[in-house]
């Protein structure tokens, strides 16, 4: 996703939207990484 110098974009969303939008983003890859990381140590200890 292209970062916009400007505040607004043609379509009215503000930078901060996407700015939060891609942290939220990477929040969720890593709880997924996480998530699959904990599986496979439960999984190597059964």
């Amino acid at each position: 996703m292209s970062k916009e110098t400007r505040s607004i974009d043609k379509k009215g969303f503000s930078n901060k939207f996407f700015e939060e939008l891609d942290k939220e983003h990477d929040n969720a890859k890593e709880f997924a990484k996480r998530q699959k990381e904990l599986k496979q140590k439960k999984n190597r200890q059964s």
